[in-house]
């Protein structure tokens, strides 16, 4: 004997359905904020790196003109790396998020200020109008002698993410 369907069923019944919207939407809010907190350490660590480039041509540019006799003087780091990363907005005085939009890097001449524009939220940092990570390259003195440059922030100026 064999069983023959009088009406086909073709389709979702409306309880698949919405059984399937509400794992659909468990799953989102489990997965969306770990890609976003992943998508913030990774701008974190971006930034770290650069700082930590920055200090490393602001050393080579101090042991440079040592050896050369030159005086150390305060500048832009940016023009002491070998390869300046595309999201340098060069120099802007004053920095504001038009010419330094969202994810890039700036340097302010007045103050001597290491500019980024953060693409995520960051508390504290430098405002005028949106929080910016600011750093100065400020001079390391032996008593009378200019010895090095190096980073720095102020705590006025701290932030974090």
């Amino acid at each position: 004997m064999s069983l023959k369907r009088t009406g086909a069923q073709k389709g979702f019944t409306l309880i698949e359905l919405v059984v399937i919207i509400v794992v659909l939407g468990i799953l989102a809010a489990i997965a969306i904020p770990k890609l976003f907190s992943v998508t913030k350490e990774a701008e974190k660590a971006s930034v770290n790196t650069m700082l930590a480039n920055l200090e490393s041509a602001l050393s080579a540019y101090t042991a440079k003109q040592f050896v050369n006799g030159q005086p150390i003087a305060v500048h832009n780091p940016f023009d002491d790396l070998s390869n300046v990363p595309s999201n340098y907005k060069g120099a802007n005085d004053p920095v504001t998020t038009v010419n330094t939009p969202n994810g890039s890097w700036s340097w302010r001449p007045t103050g001597n200020w290491i500019m980024y524009n953060p693409k995520t939220s960051v508390t504290g940092g430098w405002n005028n109008g949106e929080p910016f990570i600011i750093y100065q390259v400020q001079v390391v003195t032996d008593g009378a002698d200019t010895v090095g440059l190096r980073l720095n922030t102020t705590p006025i100026y701290t932030y974090t993410w």
